[in-house]
């Protein structure tokens, strides 16, 4: 038979509780206690043999077969500053341990996130021999103290004025976090998606602020040593995960260990202190930007409806500030693109002008010098002349082309009319062509193509990406070889072209490639930038590849890769070039 000890009898009340327990010094409690009482009686063994339904709803939960460790299933009892108490110190663990506990709050977070305050009262149960056999605790619902009303219509007219101010979206953002701390909790960072240099997508923290100054260092310390990460668990707020809110009642043991990368990472999680936290996902016209996150050490006060809905509405206004001032940067590049591109074109465009003026205003002058004389034209030098002509109106032909292309392909309308084609034909053709500027140059072109290598792609467009890549060549690696070379493998079809020239810069690599760029300066290297953001574009359109890889000071080689497209299988065997295809 076990009988109940009297939780009148002296017990030892802990420091937290102390400001929790009213006596002769003290004011009462600003609550009110409700009359319903809840009780369960948990054997020492941790089963449940009594558990009413005014504890089930005191505390959230069904009723409980087994109690392991004095916990509550998906309860945690938390101190009065709001961080979590183990549970051998809560009242139903210390009348387990034999300790009455007298008549005083306490504060439970529940599985669904809400706080309740409990007047509980714990007594343990012993057996005849006095060992403890079981404890018995009686709750009743405190009505806690309603929260600060937040002032929102305020606070967003503040943030309005202050996104205002700017166009610079980065310096905008630290003030910001200063307007919700204190006011909304003891700490909040912002979260944006940026696309990195591979053009992956990149979490970064743009901002952090906490109210208190030692755990504003480590705040930042924690967010540039365990940056978000989307692939760890628990790595990103639940709004950049589901784009919808998200909300964590309190930071756990449970939670650290989940969420820890190693020890360091949950030290560093421990010493910041339980919080709870409120998210908010960064939406403006369709997409997601990031997320704003608020955390509240005290959690004691839960995140109430009219909180949640202000900063939402301020996540709102703030993506969409951040976007606008993101097409506002994307448009004043766009201009400065533009303006540089102008000048590069006027120039580039007047650079065979000039020489083909000249020589007509020469010709015709020597024409009626001439005919005043009543003398011939001498035939070789209207050739001459005319030569001249013909290679600068090929120049400006060339410019005006790269320029049409750049608007089709802008518009959507970059045509292909495929046929059957051999690029190792075309490749020697190409170098035909460049034969002369090549020795004049004193470049020696050599072409490698064992074998025929046929596919189905548009002739003139596939002349058009050969006869850039070689041009390119020729003109960074002027002096020294510059080899094509064409193989199959199987479904595609490889050419790569080699020069020896001044190479190309790692940073430039991918960069080359979009319009308007180039990796030397215009004042040395003429053109309009506009060759290899063509080719891209083609090859693309194939359904291939074109990338790079060179060595400064050592050249470059391009790489081309095709798909042969629908053609007998035949070609794909007899016509293939042997052994594996190497890497340049």
């Amino acid at each position: 038979m076990m009988r109940a000890q009297s939780p009148g009898m002296s017990g030892i009340t802990s420091p937290a509780l102390e400001a929790r327990v009213t006596d002769g010094d003290d004011p009462p409690l600003p609550t009110r206690v409700m009359d319903a009482e809840g009780m369960m009686l948990v054997e020492s063994t941790g089963r449940v043999t009594v558990f009413n339904a005014q504890a089930a709803a005191h505390f959230g939960i069904p009723v409980p077969l087994r109690i392991e460790h004095a916990r509550l299933p998906g309860c945690e009892w938390v101190r009065d500053d709001g961080t979590p108490l183990p549970p051998r110190e809560s009242p139903l663990g210390r009348a387990l341990a034999g300790e009455p506990v007298e008549a005083s709050v306490w504060h439970v977070l529940r599985p669904d996130g809400t706080r309740v305050a409990l007047r509980c009262t714990a007594a343990p149960v012993r057996a005849r021999d006095g060992q403890v056999a079981a404890a018995l605790l009686r709750t009743h619902a405190v009505e806690p103290l309603p929260a600060p009303a937040l002032d929102a219509s305020r606070l967003l007219a503040e943030a309005g004025a202050l996104l205002s101010t700017s166009v610079d979206a980065e310096a905008q953002l630290e003030p910001l976090l200063e307007l919700l701390v204190p006011a909304l909790g003891e700490a909040a960072l912002l979260i944006l998606r940026t696309p990195g240099t591979l053009g992956e997508e990149v979490l970064r923290v743009a901002a952090s602020l906490h109210a208190d100054a030692r755990r504003h260092e480590l705040l930042r310390d924690l967010l540039t040593r365990y940056p978000p990460d989307s692939s760890m668990p628990g790595g990103v707020p639940p709004a950049l995960v589901s784009g919808r809110v998200g909300r964590l009642p309190i930071l756990t043991e449970e939670h650290v260990a989940a969420i820890a990368r190693d020890a360091e990472h949950a030290r560093l999680l421990r010493e910041l202190g339980p919080h709870g936290c409120l998210s908010v996902p960064l939406g403006a016209r369709g997409g997601m930007l990031g997320a704003l996150v608020v955390l509240r050490s005290n959690v004691l006060r839960a995140f109430g409806p009219d909180e949640e809905r202000f900063l939402t509405e301020l996540a709102h206004r703030t993506a969409l500030y951040l976007e606008n001032a993101r097409l506002y940067r994307e448009a004043r590049e766009a201009v400065r693109q533009r303006d540089e591109f102008l000048g590069i074109a006027s120039h580039e465009l007047k650079t065979p002008l000039t020489p083909l003026s000249l020589k007509v205003q020469l010709l015709q002058k020597q024409v009626v010098s001439l005919a005043r004389e009543g003398k011939d034209v001498p035939t070789e030098r209207v050739a001459e002349a005319l030569d001249v002509v013909q290679r600068q109106v090929r120049r400006l032909s060339g410019l005006v082309d790269n320029l049409l292309d750049v608007s089709r392909i802008t518009a959507g309308r970059l045509r292909l009319e495929l046929e059957e084609l051999d690029l190792a034909s075309v490749a020697a053709e190409i170098l035909y062509r460049f034969s002369a500027a090549a020795a004049q140059a004193g470049t020696e072109l050599g072409l490698e193509a064992p074998v025929p290598v046929v596919g189905r792609w548009d002739r003139l467009r596939l002349e058009q990406v050969v006869t850039n890549l070689v041009s390119n060549a020729l003109k960074y690696g002027a002096g020294r070889p510059v080899v094509v070379g064409v193989e199959a493998h199987g479904p595609l079809a490889r050419l790569t072209v080699k020069d020896h020239g001044i190479g190309i810069a790692p940073g430039d690599l991918s960069r080359i490639f979009e319009r308007f760029e180039r990796a030397v300066s215009d004042r040395h290297y003429g053109g309009l930038g506009l060759g290899l953001y063509i080719t891209r574009q083609i090859v693309e359109a194939f359904g291939g590849t074109v990338s790079a890889v060179s060595v400064p000071g050592e050249g470059a080689t391009f790489i081309l890769e095709l798909p042969r497209g629908d053609i007998p299988e035949e070609w794909l065997t007899a016509h293939a070039a042997p052994g594996p295809l190497q890497d340049a």
